[in-house]
């Protein structure tokens, strides 16, 4: 399961803070691209303005800066992030 093995290194404490930080965000693209492109999932949810501006964050961070520090987010934010996401997707799954 992708989105679960994603999760996992998020959570693991043993990666370093960027692996973590890039595995929550590789976990929002595999729910969002199950149902389309990651910018036409996350248009379609219902997402609070300040975690599409975190989201954005996130992958601002991935695409232009990553690993490098600093991060967007900490580990532990990335997670809960992902979460919500998860939580908003109605019904959708997330890619296995």
């Amino acid at each position: 399961m992708r989105y679960e093995n994603l999760m996992r290194d998020a959570r693991n404490e043993a990666l370093t803070e960027s692996t973590r930080v890039r595995a929550a965000f590789d976990a929002i693209y595999a729910c969002c691209t199950s149902v389309g492109s990651l910018a036409e999932s996350l248009e379609s949810l219902a997402l609070s303005q300040r975690d599409s501006a975190l989201v954005g964050e996130l992958r601002d961070w991935v695409w232009h800066v990553a690993p490098m520090g600093p991060l967007p987010m900490s580990p532990s934010e990335a997670v809960a992030l992902v979460e919500r996401v998860r939580n908003n997707m109605r019904g959708n799954r997330c890619s296995e």
